[in-house]
């Protein structure tokens, strides 16, 4: 009971020592305030950046996984057409049995011609219905419409036909395609044949995700089967694979794991399911290292904010140096001493941290809701800025760090008092009660 009454006296202590020193109480919380703010919003746009970045890839770019030849991934960055198979109808059937769509794809690189200019373009030959069915981009057409099978049609990223001036009104929407068809033979040499397709541009596509608006281009995979197309008889380079239903606010969960997937379908040796972070690895690597990056910057605000605290809290013991001595005098131990000034430097770091917490989530939630549209700068970066937004950046609740944050705030807070403290304990208690 003694202890605890002793304690109780040291609060109250504590808490006079805050209300003798207004100002410098009031300027230190602020500086709190501010670092514990920025922090939460900092990381909550990272955050919200970052999960709308991974649906938009899942939604709009590949579905939750791949089927694909083991070689093709190998060879990842360099595309090789010619990592191709056949007999994925088989495939399909038994992912449907076990409710998953699929998509079958042709993926080649080629030039794309138009009245006035070119471009390099990643094609994608499709099935409309399929593709349509198990990702979102097909429902974004700005100008136009979306490719029909059995026709020699093309749709185009809404920033690449601006720069060739095709699929706008009035445009001469006639274009070809220059690319080089890579034929490997049974002994495993590839020779290559030049290819020219004509095509008709019949719509622009401007979705969310800015890498379907930049030099991708999407064609029916139909039309290219013989010889007036790529030669493909049946093959194709990748299926791709979404849940039945899928929740497009989500990244995909167990059920559309690799593991999960190539369970339900029988695959020869050469074939395998792949993740969507295989084929994320880049972007997923590149943003960490933005998030990582960024948080450091405001760390460095944070430590910056402490400093001054830890500064403020030097000067003020200073100035108490014959407070100080009196009380060593009256009796206190240092021990008591050091609790009392990291009581009134932990309570201040509370008010502040608390006030930061509150002020952060403020700004959260019209961050949250509505975001910040930055189209007009994307558009001037061609909308590569190296996540997968376009336009709108929100944020995202991120309850551990708003909680986090305002823990550590407090007891950075209440640490900074303990060496000042100590410095000035080391002063006899004859010069502490000279101390002017």
């Amino acid at each position: 009971m003694i202890a605890i009454a002793g304690i109780i006296q040291l609060k109250r202590i504590a808490f006079r020592n805050l209300a003798r020193h207004r100002v410098k109480t009031i300027l230190t919380c602020t500086a709190i305030m501010v670092s514990v703010a920025m922090y939460i919003f900092v990381d909550g746009w990272l955050a919200g950046m970052n999960i709308e970045s991974k649906r938009n890839i899942v939604s709009y770019e590949m579905g939750a996984a791949k089927l694909q030849a083991r070689a093709y991934i190998d060879k990842l960055d360099e595309k090789p057409m010619y990592e191709n198979f056949a007999g994925w109808e088989t495939y399909a059937a038994a992912l449907d049995a076990a409710g998953y769509d699929s998509a079958p794809r042709f993926v080649f690189s080629g030039t794309l011609f138009s009245e006035t200019g070119s471009a390099p373009i990643e094609f994608n030959a499709i099935d409309p219905g399929a593709d349509a069915s198990l990702l979102r981009y097909a429902g974004w057409v700005e100008q136009g419409r979306f490719i029909n099978s059995g026709a020699f049609e093309i749709v185009l990223g809404a920033e690449t036909a601006k720069k060739l001036h095709v699929g706008g009104p009035g445009d001469n929407n006639d274009v070809r395609i220059s690319t080089v068809i890579d034929v490997k033979d049974e002994g495993g040499t590839v020779r290559h044949v030049y290819q020219i397709i004509d095509a008709v541009v019949v719509g622009t596509i401007n979705s969310p995700n800015p890498k379907n608006n930049n030099n991708c281009a999407w064609i029916p995979l139909d039309v290219l089967q013989d010889d007036a197309g790529m030669m493909l008889d049946g093959h194709v380079t990748e299926l791709l694979i979404r849940a039945k239903n899928a929740d497009d606010s989500a990244v995909p969960g167990p059920f559309e794991s690799p593991q999960t997937i190539a369970a339900t379908v029988t695959l020869p040796p050469e074939l395998g399911i792949f993740g969507w972070e295989t084929y994320s690895a880049d972007y997923l690597a590149a943003a960490a290292g933005d998030n990582w990056s960024t948080r450091i910057m405001v760390i460095i605000l944070f430590i910056l904010s402490f400093l001054g605290i830890a500064n403020t809290m030097l000067l003020a013991i200073l100035e108490r140096t014959k407070e100080i001595g009196m009380m060593r005098a009256q009796g206190m131990t240092d021990g008591q001493l050091v609790f009392t000034y990291m009581i009134e430097a932990g309570m201040v770091g509370l008010f502040g941290a608390a006030l930061g917490v509150i002020i952060g989530c403020l700004i959260n939630i019209p961050m949250v809701k509505y975001g910040i549209d930055f189209s007009k700068m994307m558009g001037s970066m061609d909308g590569n800025i190296g996540y997968r937004v376009n336009g709108v950046f929100r944020s995202a609740w991120n309850v551990p760090v708003i909680i986090g944050t305002g823990i550590i705030a407090m007891l950075l807070s209440s640490v900074t008092a303990f060496f000042p403290t100590r410095r000035a304990l080391k002063m006899p208690i004859t010069e502490s009660l000279r101390f002017e």
